[in-house]
């Protein structure tokens, strides 16, 4: 690939009484441009940080950055990183190690919870296997071998108890009516039960369906224990009652999605129920329909290793800072989830490796040019953001009254392996976050994309409509300034959202280095700022 040249140079410009950097352009000799709204415009006249350090953080990033190799780390050394799982904690002690490594402050884990039990998900395996006979002269069976036919992409809820090793058994559909069951009664023991394709859904209607169907299991469980006959138990939940290995179920594509059991926090060791529920892609689940359609028998291998330690166990949040040389109690918040989903397949990529990756990079390239921002600039690893922003939502309860008073505002990049592409902010913060990122624009170019990498920050009235589930909201919530990196690029973020395809291998590596050196000049020219961030204006009430 030809890299496309560009030298940026510094130089000074007075503008309103203001030294400014100049980047921007090929030849290193325009005028620095702010974007808002999708159109360049002036710098905004508001002193940011030390022109030559914001030129030392730019050719660091763009010549020496180091994001795919935390990324790599994160994704194939440690893997998925489920909340509360060994790993997760293993990529939490190393994060405060990359820390400590830079040379940054305060550099510890912080307990924000606990859950009642562990989930540490090991290899996982399924396929669809044919049965191969061999008989003597008298048509006895005499030899049987399981030959593969086709290897399955799955998942499967955390916090469920897995196979106990390899579990090999025919495949039944599930039966619908009472004949039906009676029909096929005697064969359920050790079968994998195919639960009939519905509509699609999308993924959360797919965690929807498991769920509901897990608690329906559940409760026909206590109602037999409390006496009730299995004749009143619907069919779907009757069949557990008669041995079944467990449960095929697809998402109607290509991807499988993994979530939780519900009460999934709370559930104790002792409280797990034993049933085995897997998700398949449309694809198996039509090799295996067709064959059952055309009367041939079909079985499949699955192996789930799961393993499950009784808490509590306690789940942390990383935390290091940059101090701040002149107002070291006021900070700037740069962050993004470190926990990820756990699907057999999955390494925690674009969600949320990415922008993890993108801030132990941004701390790392603050760090190595030797950066001294006024305010304190805090980097934050959370976890429990894919159980409901748990990690977050517990430290601004801890942490209130800082937060409240000192925080300039935080910003999460958690969309994917896109690069850092714009903000939406409320008016009033519009010029602040204008010159903050204006040094970014016109110094990151894709041969691919054939454009800069550039930021705009757009304009969205008297309250800053931003994506509002990710862990900025804990503190939108509470009246601070929480940012959600807009993602621009040609990254398709679905492909790999919580599926078995986020790999690291989704990771595009120009978009990681513009993002993590936006994080960083961001970070340090708010941090440098006269004030802090401006607060949205609370509406004053119609009389």
């Amino acid at each position: 690939m030809v890299c496309h040249v560009r030298t940026a140079v510094l130089s000074l410009v007075l503008f309103a009484g203001t030294a400014l950097a100049t980047f921007g352009g090929l030849d290193g000799d325009t005028k620095p441009v702010a974007i808002v709204d999708g159109k360049e415009v002036a710098v905004p006249a508001i002193a940011m940080g030390d022109p030559a350090m914001v030129a030392r953080i730019l050719k660091e990033g763009k010549e020496n950055n180091q994001v795919m190799q935390h990324l790599k780390h994160l994704t194939k050394d440690i893997g998925s990183r489920l909340t509360g799982s060994s790993r997760v904690e293993t990529a939490n002690k190393w994060c405060k190690s990359q820390y400590e490594l830079w040379g940054l402050s305060g550099s510890h884990i912080e307990e924000w919870g606990t859950m009642a039990t562990r989930f540490d998900r090991g290899p996982c395996f399924a396929r669809i296997v044919l049965r191969d006979e061999t008989k003597d002269d008298k048509g006895v069976v005499t030899k049987v071998d399981y030959k593969e036919q086709r290897v399955m992409e799955i998942s499967s809820q955390s916090w469920t108890k897995g196979t106990d090793g390899l579990v090999r058994g025919p495949v039944i559909r599930m039966p619908k009516t009472d004949a039906e069951y009676a029909e096929v009664k005697d064969k359920l023991k050790g079968a994998w039960i195919l639960v009939e394709a519905q509509p699609a859904v999308g993924q959360r209607g797919v965690r929807s369906r498991l769920s509901t169907s897990f608690e329906a299991r559940a409760a026909a469980r206590k109602k037999v224990a409390d006496g009730e006959k299995l004749e009143s138990i619907a069919i779907p939940e009757r069949v557990i009652f008669d041995g079944v290995a467990g449960f095929l179920s697809t998402t109607r594509d290509e991807r499988v999605w993994t979530g939780a059991v519900p009460g999934w926090r709370e559930r104790k060791l002792e409280d797990m129920a034993p049933d085995v529920s897997v998700v398949i892609r449309m694809t198996d689940y039509d090799c295996i329909n067709s064959r059952l359609t055309d009367g041939e028998p079909v079985e499949v291998e699955i192996n789930l290793e799961h393993k499950l330690t009784a808490g509590p166990i306690p789940c942390y949040n990383t935390i290091a800072e940059i101090k701040g040389t002149e107002k070291p109690d006021e900070i700037v918040i740069i962050s993004a989830h470190l926990d990820s989903w756990d699907g057999p397949g999955s390494q925690g990529c674009t969600d949320n490796g990415t922008g993890s990756s993108v801030t132990l990079e941004a701390a790392r390239i603050l760090a190595s040019v030797g950066a001294k921002p006024k305010r304190t600039i805090r980097f934050i690893n959370w976890t429990g953001e894919e159980q409901g922003l748990l990690g977050s939502h517990a430290y601004v309860a801890k942490h209130k009254e800082e937060i409240l008073a000192k925080v300039s505002a935080c910003f999460v990049d958690d969309g994917g392996t896109n690069y850092e592409g714009g903000l939406a902010a409320a008016e009033n913060m519009v010029d602040y976050l204008a010159a903050a990122t204006a040094p970014i624009n016109n110094v990151f170019y894709s041969e691919i994309d054939k454009k800069f990498l550039n930021v705009n920050i757009r304009n969205t009235g008297k309250k800053a409509d931003s994506h509002g589930s990710s862990d900025h909201a804990s503190f939108n919530q509470v009246g601070v300034p929480g940012f959600f990196w807009d993602e621009s690029g040609r990254a398709d973020y679905s492909h790999g959202w919580h599926t078995q395809h986020d790999k690291y291998e989704l990771g595009v590596e120009e978009y990681l280095k513009q993002s993590a050196t936006c994080a960083a000049i961001t970070a340090y020219n708010l941090a440098c700022a006269p004030d802090l961030l401006p607060r949205v204006k609370k509406e004053e009430p119609a009389k």
